[in-house]
């Protein structure tokens, strides 16, 4: 059966500072192609993605405006704001207001597994919102409150989930929660609806779906990239 028509909003309005890149992380080279363009033509082979929301940085508008001239169908590009949660309200007001479910993904993460992206609508649909994530593989210590050098515990790691997008929400409640987000700055839209008391869902993600955050990491990318068969040279 076929997914049921949610809207998706791409935020790529972050400087990127950790990847010490010339340039704002979206755009910063892989295989070719600036990294926001990966995670956007995988997202846009799913049709019943739509609309499409792209949320930029001002200073990078004409440069994303010539790239989603060339993408297969249209997205609507929108500028950012200073904190994450200012960029994806800006998304989510470009919506039209018949858009009940809304998928939240971050640029910088160019392996998206759309295989994943119909259920993670549909526990949204139920629940209210819906996240990707994994279990971790690493064993997990916590640092001591008096003294970041020195560990204060082992973690359960069993307990543990490294979280992932995109992240799907009901927009009505998503809206509602951003707005009251004025003085609170979250590193996830899910964690608005964790502290409003939410059910908030897990479906399982992917190893590959890393956010590119280092060189290291966009090392990685290019290797994954290399090793994809029948890759388009230049091109997705």
């Amino acid at each position: 059966m076929p997914a049921e028509r949610a809207a998706l909003i791409v935020v790529a309005a972050g400087a990127g500072t950790r990847l010490q890149a010339p340039r704002r992380k979206a755009l910063v080279p892989l295989g070719g192609q600036p990294l926001v363009e990966h995670a956007l033509r995988r997202l846009l082979a799913l049709d019943w993605l739509a609309p499409v929301v792209l949320v930029g940085h001002p200073g990078d508008r004409a440069e994303l405006a010539a790239l989603l001239a060339r993408l297969p169908r249209p997205v609507t590009l929108v500028d950012g704001g200073e904190r994450r949660q200012d960029s994806v309200l800006a998304g989510v007001r470009a919506l039209p207001a018949e858009a009940e479910i809304v998928l939240v993904h971050d640029a910088a993460r160019p392996f998206v597994p759309v295989d994943r992206l119909a259920e993670l609508a549909a526990a949204a649909r139920s629940l209210g919102a819906a996240l990707l994530a994994m279990p971790l593989a690493d064993t997990v210590k916590q640092t001591r409150a008096d003294d970041p050098q020195r560990s204060g515990g082992t973690l359960d790691r069993a307990r543990l989930r490294a979280a992932q997008t995109p992240q799907a929400f009901r927009r009505a409640e998503l809206v509602a929660l951003l707005e009251r987000a004025a003085e609170r700055v979250v590193t996830d839209e899910a964690a608005l609806f964790e502290a409003a008391g939410f059910a908030v869902g897990f479906v399982e993600g992917s190893a590959r779906n890393f956010k590119i955050t280092t060189a290291d990491d966009l090392g990685l990318a290019e290797a994954l990239l290399a090793a994809e068969p029948h890759r388009e040279k230049g091109r997705r």
